[in-house]
């Protein structure tokens, strides 16, 4: 790598330079006065001067290390004048503690012949030291055996490289460990635990209901919140011990220890010590506030995951969020250590998380996409994106098997934001081949939806793929918009100024009322399937029916029926005022290329707006 941060063009400079010495020390007749060229300053002067420009440093020195000849450019480089460089040797140029690496590369360049280098330091001016490549090759000067020395200056190349190096592996809000440089802690700790015989624990440390905080104070005041956590939590650790953020409000610690036991030990007084300090009263912006933290502790090595096993590095992080659910499933400010659980069901659950991380990472997950029709001209406006994952065993595995699980196991988001952006890319693919839809819907979860990186996330992929916001229609939950009212109208506004659309889902299931859907940016509503299903033969599912439909042009809302499996059915919508229809009557939700196929089979068309 110096090599490449140096470059072609010093290289060559170092090759020239040394070439003019040798040139002009081996030619008949010629001398050399130490740290002079001859009093001659012609041509041959500004040729060398020139060359060395692109060396930092250039010299020539007897098998003694003593300077036979020094550039100028060289004494302006190192900050010594020419007359104390003659009571010195090249020994007194480099810190004390690496003379021996200088001994060592000038024994190699005596030995070899060639050009041999190394990164060491040159102290400037006898004040402080700078990181240079030095090159040394066995050279004659003036008839002097002895050796060539040239250096260049890598400081600004290293601080380059640990400034880059900290970014990847810091957390910038706080300055923790981040994710990535835990993995690599954990994998280490791992490593050093099956050759040793020692053991590790992973601590991962959730603060309880923080985004109240974002949602009361703002997120300036819940960064504020996290960064006076992590100084908290960072006064508690030890050198030994890792600690970084890994993701919005959670924390993880890296424990090492001589046993799996005294690991354990180690790490349920640790965690008791964070739960007493996050407990202690915040203060932001002169208001204060209380939290708890909830902890998950995974134990190395687990005597039901060999070392060495596929996937095993990964292993002590999912224990460890496994154990941070069942404690924040047991309430706030608790503590649980993973364990095995005995009940088939909960084992078949752990398998399934297994499955569904492993199903990330191999690309098992898809779209489909389900066509939403014009009840009057019965052609496509849109469709609605639907993620499916095909397990390698099972087959097609139920969006009501595993979304709820990567709800619970923190996959959502990740799920959310990959199904937003190919559904975006899908929609700028079809409109390539002229299937362009009105619009394309996405379901949003709650967690998303509290996610304070949500906004940004939507601008991305709009800015990734370049489609226009006003084509997509984001579906929430009645829930999702009664949980925190106040919340979800400053997100929804704020996403609608982009050009997002929102459609209330499963509406009718919920308990939103005119007074609370007048407060949010809405577009359109969803009827449920339920009063679809039995809405030729239910009185009370047709009441609710019409009531939607007129709640809907009340507030000027366009309204899909979900659902629909009969002619009757859509009939009877269309008369009752429902503008558009989705379910098995018009197509089931297909992969990409099987719904495009219906388009140019006509199967399908597109619906032409008045």
């Amino acid at each position: 790598m110096e090599a490449k941060s140096i470059g072609a063009p010093r290289r060559s400079a170092w090759r020239s330079a040394l070439d003019l010495l040798r040139g002009r020390a081996g030619r008949a007749g010629a001398h050399v006065k130490a740290f002079d060229l001859g009093g001659e300053h012609g041509a041959l002067t500004q040729q060398l001067e020139k060359t060395l420009g692109a060396v930092d440093f250039l010299a020539h020195v007897d098998r003694h290390l003593r300077f036979l000849y020094v550039s100028d450019a060289s004494l302006r480089f190192s900050g010594y004048r020419r007359e104390y460089l003659q009571t010195v040797t090249l020994h007194e140029l480099v810190p004390s503690g690496e003379m021996a690496a200088l001994d060592a590369l000038i024994a190699r360049a005596a030995e070899t012949g060639r050009v041999e280098r190394a990164t060491l330091h040159l102290m400037k001016s006898l004040t402080y030291p700078i990181a240079v490549e030095l090159r040394v090759v066995a050279s004659m000067h003036a008839g002097t055996p002895g050796f060539a020395i040239s250096a260049f200056d890598v400081s600004t190349w290293r601080a380059n490289e640990e400034r880059l190096n900290y970014e990847l592996h810091s957390d910038r809000m706080t300055g923790l460990a981040n994710g990535l440089a835990l993995s690599a802690a954990v994998k280490r700790a791992q490593e050093d635990a099956d050759a040793e015989g020692t053991g590790a624990a992973l601590l991962l440390v959730d603060l309880d209901d923080y985004h109240r905080v974002n949602r009361a104070l703002g997120y300036d005041a819940g960064d504020t919140l996290l960064r006076e956590t992590a100084r908290r939590l960072e006064a508690l650790v030890t050198a030994d011990e890792t600690l970084a953020r890994v993701t919005s409000d959670e924390f993880a610690v890296l424990v090492r220890a001589g046993t799996r036991e005294q690991a354990g030990e180690a790490a349920e007084a640790l965690g008791r010590r964070f739960m007493t300090a996050v407990q202690q009263p915040y203060t932001v912006d002169g208001q204060p506030v209380h939290l708890s933290a909830s902890v998950g502790v995974a134990l190395y090595p687990d005597p039901a995951q060999g070392s060495g096993a596929p996937g095993y590095y990964d292993q002590l992080l999912r224990r460890a969020d496994q154990a941070l659910a069942q404690a924040k499933g047991s309430g706030t400010n608790t503590l649980a250590f993973h364990t095995e659980h005995a009940d088939p069901a909960d084992a078949e659950r752990l398998k399934l998380e297994a499955d569904l991380y492993d199903g990330v990472r191999n690309g098992e997950f898809s779209l489909h996409f389900q066509p939403i029709t014009s009840s009057h001209t019965h052609g496509v406006v849109g469709v609605e994106a639907l993620i499916r994952w095909h397990h390698p065993v099972h087959g097609f595995v139920p969006p009501s098997a595993f979304i709820p699980l990567a709800e619970s196991i923190g996959l959502i988001n990740y799920l959310g934001n990959w199904v937003l952006k190919i559904a975006c890319m899908q929609l700028m693919q079809w409109d390539a081949k002229g299937i362009v839809l009105q619009y394309m819907a996405v379901n949003v979860s709650p967690q998303q939806f509290r996610d304070p990186r949500f906004t940004q996330n939507v601008r991305d992929a709009v800015a990734l793929t370049g489609v226009d916001a006003n084509r997509l229609v984001f579906e929430i939950t009645e829930s999702l918009l009664m949980q925190d009212p106040a919340h979800a109208k400053v997100l929804l506004e704020e996403l609608t100024t982009i050009g997002i659309r929102f459609a209330v889902d499963d509406f009718g299931t919920g308990y939103s009322s005119l007074a609370y859907l007048q407060r949010f940016p809405l577009a359109k509503l969803k009827i449920d399937r339920s009063f679809v299903e039995n809405l030729l033969t239910s009185r009370n599912d047709r009441a609710i029916v019409s009531a939607v439909v007129g709640l809907a042009q009340t507030l000027e809302l366009e309204l899909v029926a979900e659902g629909v499996e009969t002619e009757a059915q859509r009939e009877l919508l269309t008369a009752m005022g429902c503008d558009h229809i989705q379910g098995w009557l018009v197509c089931k939700a297909l992969p990409s290329d099987e719904l495009a196929k219906r388009f140019e089979d006509r199967v399908l068309h597109l619906h032409e707006a008045a």
